[in-house]
């Protein structure tokens, strides 16, 4: 069936490769390198064991560092999120919040004899915005220590538009298809060799390396500037 009139239908070319693989590829590229540990550590939270605190974090902390030392990244990149999971007795799961966020590793300054009312009360916080309510007078437990450390990278720039000049592909083949008048000859285009500015009016079939775009008759697919399909009615 045919979308009302304004519809624009996108998607990557496969001068690239299709949908769901290219968008994973372009996660990859915009997400922040990060290492995400924990390490199990149970007690109540009002009588907290600071130097075992201390040695899990800083264990997690050293974890850290070696990552990104070997991937090459400069140490005052580096963001930390020091997290602690916490839950009231008898609940089956926990709740994270982040406890301190410091730039760089090896502070643990934050560890100190104020943790414990501090960490009370963020995860009272935490339980309110997940559960709408808290226990008062219930003392919660802590099952948990984690840490979250990231570092900021220039995200891609990706075009848009369609500044690149008209190109007319010819077909690799035809294939007998029913695009909504009976089943004729349609012409089969290869994506792989589709260049920003290309320009397909449907009935057509391109293929890609993990998908198949169909252009329907009174539709045309143009590739714009980021090497993406936009499918447009045109009648």
């Amino acid at each position: 069936m045919g979308l009302p009139e304004s519809d624009r239908k996108r998607g990557p070319s496969a001068g690239a490769v299709g949908a769901e693989p290219t968008f994973s590829a372009l996660g990859t590229l915009v997400a922040n390198p990060s290492i995400d540990e924990e390490r199990s550590y149970i007690a109540p939270a009002g009588s907290l064991d600071l130097d075992k605190l201390r040695a899990l974090w800083s264990e997690l902390e050293t974890r850290a560092a070696k990552y990104f030392t070997e991937a090459r990244f400069p140490a005052t990149q580096l963001s930390a999120q020091y997290q602690m999971k916490m839950r009231y007795p008898g609940q089956n799961w926990s709740l994270t919040f982040d406890l301190q966020t410091n730039q760089g590793l090896h502070d643990l300054s934050f560890v100190d004899a104020a943790l414990s009312g501090k960490a009370i009360a963020l995860f009272n916080a935490r339980h309110t915005e997940e559960f709408g309510h808290i226990r008062e007078g219930e003392l919660p437990e802590v099952t948990g220590v984690r840490l979250v450390a990231s570092v900021a990278t220039p995200s891609p720039r990706v075009a848009a538009g369609f500044t690149a000049a008209r190109i007319a592909p010819k077909p690799v083949k035809t294939r007998r298809a029913n695009l909504g008048k009976g089943y004729q000859a349609t012409p089969v285009f290869l994506g792989a060799e589709f260049k920003p500015g290309t320009e397909v009016s449907g009935p057509a079939i391109i293929e890609e390396t993990f998908t198949t775009i169909v252009v329907y008759p009174g539709w045309k697919a143009q590739v714009d500037d980021a090497g993406d399909y936009e499918l447009t009615r045109i009648n």
